[in-house]
């Protein structure tokens, strides 16, 4: 008699001990699914459209990163070769941000409304922004301020030869642009130590042709396997001479697969119509990275890398907008991109799992370009050397 109350009423306090528990049981699961996403139900979504233009001219701004991050999802696209972008996001209030390259150079938001089922076509284009300072020096040759100023629409700083004697000079800049003939490409130990420090400490540097002596020294018509007079990038990882003569590349390969999307082709003409040229004879793949080539050959005719790593700087390198930071974002089943959003929303990006600083140079150095072939030839420019051109500056 006994033993039965005591199994009964062991039964009847389990029984309640489970009505008790069960509704806090199930709320805690039902909270846990709305935080991954919510309960299996389909999301909400409706589309934005529109289209990224430069500042003036108007230029379209091809393969521009457009994204929206909310606290669970994370929604991009890319724009297309005309500047027209077609997004898919949750339903709602949401800061619509554009970028190209890490967007701690080139980016923009504005506040969109997505409405459920319906497309949304932004009244007006979305102009990408300069947030960053440029410079360029002049040349003998090349005037790559007329793709920064007349063809983007952007400003840069017109420097000197003594702004290469040292770091300060080049600091408050976040990206150098060097003309072919910039002073005659004189180099020296001092411009040697100076964009060693840049370069490591983030800015970024584009040369082309008689400029590569900026990158690798003195050399004109050195051989590659003798070592070159000044130069603060490694002998050993490129080698180019002064070999180059008048011609034409009707087929230039374009073999970087992001230049291919911005270009909405695989070949461009490049044409060389000065007596010398710099040709490239012998490169390091595992150092640079070659965006075009040669077809007759497989020469290197646009190479870049960011492995670059010298002697440190001894103060900040750029433009230091403090209120931005750049960041890899790590997208679920996806490749991770690099973007850069509010400095208040960092903290909640790391605690996804998102990580300072780009996704492809965590260590933040600078970009160096080179190009063998000029940005301007005699007054003129082709349309694809243009294009090309505007995407290295777009995405330093």
């Amino acid at each position: 008699m006994t033993l039965y109350t005591n199994s009964r009423l062991s039964d009847t306090i389990h029984t309640l001990l489970i009505m008790v528990l069960l509704p806090g049981i199930i709320c805690m699961s039902s909270c846990k699914k709305d935080e991954s996403g919510g309960g299996g139900e389909p999301e909400k979504t409706g589309i934005i459209s529109g289209r990224v233009v430069s500042p003036n001219p108007r230029i379209p701004i091809s393969r521009a990163l457009v994204f929206i991050t909310t606290p669970t999802q994370f929604y991009s696209t890319y724009t297309d070769v005309n500047g027209q972008f077609s997004l898919t996001a949750a339903i709602g209030n949401h800061e619509l941000r554009v970028q190209t390259g890490n967007g701690d150079k080139f980016r923009s938001s504005i506040m969109v409304t997505v409405t459920e089922n319906q497309t949304t076509a932004l009244s007006a284009p979305i102009q990408l922004n300069l947030v960053a300072r440029l410079a360029f020096i002049a040349g003998s040759y090349d005037k790559i301020e007329t793709i920064l100023m007349d063809s983007l629409g952007y400003s840069a700083a017109s420097l000197n030869y003594t702004h290469l004697q040292h770091v300060s000079g080049l600091a408050s800049y976040d990206a150098v642009f060097i003309n072919c003939g910039a002073f005659n490409a004189f180099v020296n130990s001092n411009t040697d130590t100076a964009l060693s420090q840049y370069v490591t400490g983030g800015g970024s540097v584009y040369a082309s042709d008689f400029s590569m002596n900026f990158l690798t020294g003195q050399h004109a018509y050195i051989a590659c396997d003798q070592n070159r007079y000044y130069g603060f990038m490694p002998d050993s990882t490129v080698c180019s001479r002064r070999t180059g003569t008048v011609s034409v590349v009707p087929q230039a390969q374009i073999v970087s697969s992001e230049l291919q999307q911005f270009l909405g082709k695989t070949t461009m003409l490049i044409n060389y119509n000065l007596g010398t040229w710099e040709r490239i004879q012998s490169i390091n793949n595992n150092y640079w990275e070659t965006l075009v080539t040669d077809p007759s050959d497989n020469a290197p005719l646009l190479i870049r890398t960011n492995q670059f790593n010298g002697s440190q700087p001894p103060a900040a390198i750029g433009s230091s907008d403090t209120s931005q930071v750049t960041i890899c974002h790590r997208v679920p089943n996806s490749n991770s991109v690099t973007i850069t959003v509010s400095n208040n929303a960092l903290a909640a990006h790391l605690a996804h799992g998102d990580e300072i600083g780009a996704c492809n140079n965590p260590q933040q150095r600078g970009w160096v370009y080179f190009t063998t072939f000029h940005n301007e030839h005699n007054g003129m420019i082709s349309d694809d050397v243009r294009k090309i051109l505007q995407y290295m500056i777009l995405n330093l």
